[in-house]
Parts: C-alpha cells; structure tokens; sequence
C-alpha cells in the first residue's frame, strides 16, 4: 500500500506538470514534489529504521512552513479579487504560527533535555506540535477564504474548487495524523495497523480523486511570476 501511495504522489505531480500548473500553483507544485521525494525516502530507509523516522521528524519541520504557503496558492487564481482578505487571513495565520512555535518549545522543554534520547523527544515532540499547527492553521485559512467565496457570491474556477477540496482533507488528514502519533504508545498493535491503512487507503483515494479532477488553465490566466508583478 505504500508502494501505491508513492505512485498516486508521483501520477499527481506528473499531472501538475504535464497541464503546467507549476508556472500558477509554485507552492502546491513544491508540495507535491516533497510528497513525493520523502515518500521515496521512507520506502529507502524503512519507515522502522532510526533513520527513516529521524527524517520523517525532521522533514515535519520543513512542511509546517510549507503548508501556510501552500494553502494562500490554493487561491492564485482568484489573487485579484481577493487580495486584501487573502493578506488578512495569511497574515494571522502567520501569527498563530508564531505562537505555536513559542507554545511548541514551551511545552517540549518541560522535561529534562540533558540526555541524547531526552533531547530526541523533545524534537519529536516540538516537530509534531509545529506541525499539528501549521495544518490547522492551514485548514483554518482554506475555511476562511471559502466563506468569503460564498458571501461574495464568486464561483471559483475548476482547479481552484479541486485544491481546495483535495488540499482541506489532506490537512485534515495531517491532523488526524498529529494525534495518532500523540495516542500510538497507548494503542494496541492491530489497532495502529489499522489506523496506518486507513490513512493509506484515505490518502490514496483523495490523491486519485485531484489527479483526475485537475484541469489546464484558461489561456487568459497569468503564472505566478506575472501575478508577482503586477
């Protein structure tokens, strides 16, 4: 199943830049790409392997501050109509981050770091926290912008609906993901198998469902570079 999971990845970032969504959706792109070359990793190292979960920890760093970026991409779009909110809502995100990184490092130092596996929990401990942050403040943000599409009355544009959809259940996921790892020392053997399938199988399918909703872009829609500039 994982070796399933790695394809479905590597067939939605194909996807992306066969229809050249890059040159709109940067950061969705660069999530993709993460997707996929730490998904090769984990099937390298093993996902048992000291090494394999060290860099799983370390690469949810890397992720907590991509997720925000990635989420404001959902919307490139719609850049023009919806600046200014879209700036607000970024914004406070931000801040929350912020928070939850000063709440983060309050909160994994508590115990003793003096020791080297001490000191490893702490790491893990902060990594998941950061990145349980990040994904509800994403999932906070594509919330947000989704009510302002409906009292404005504006319809999004296809691929803009798909990631928006795709991208909110794959943050759900992620948190759902956090918690698992908080509970996993206190639940049983099968149970954890099942909870890792589930999420594959979750995974898998909502992958699937944006590969094959995603859409090229209307001749009149500008990349992001353009966007940047004007």
């Amino acid at each position: 199943m994982e070796i399933v999971g790695t394809c479905a990845d590597v067939l939605l970032l194909l996807r992306v830049l066969s229809l050249r969504l890059h040159k709109t959706y940067l950061f969705l792109t660069l999530v993709c790409v993460l997707g996929v070359f730490f998904d090769g990793i984990d099937l390298w190292l093993g996902p048992e392997r000291i090494e394999g979960v060290r860099v799983f920890v370390y690469s949810r760093f890397l992720f907590a501050f991509v997720f925000p970026v990635a989420a404001w991409d959902v919307f490139e779009e719609l850049s023009a109509q919806l600046a200014n909110i879209r700036r607000a809502a970024i914004s406070r995100i931000a801040t929350s981050l912020v928070l939850v990184c000063v709440c983060g490092l309050i909160f994994s130092g508590l115990g003793d770091t003096s020791d080297e596996n001490s000191a490893w929990q702490f790491t893990t401990t902060f990594a998941v926290i950061l990145w349980a942050g990040s994904a509800s403040g994403s999932l906070t943000f594509l919330w947000v912008m989704r009510r302002t599409l409906r009292a404005q009355a504006l319809e999004p544009p296809n691929n803009t609906s798909v990631w928006m959809i795709f991208f909110g259940l794959f943050m759900a996921s992620e948190i759902f993901s956090c918690f698992f790892i908080f509970l996993n020392d206190i639940l049983s053997l099968n149970l954890r198998e099942v909870v890792q399938l589930f999420l594959l199988i979750y995974g898998i399918s909502i992958t699937g469902w944006c590969v094959f909703k995603l859409k090229a872009l209307p001749s009149d829609v500008p990349s992001a570079p353009v966007n940047a500039n004007s």
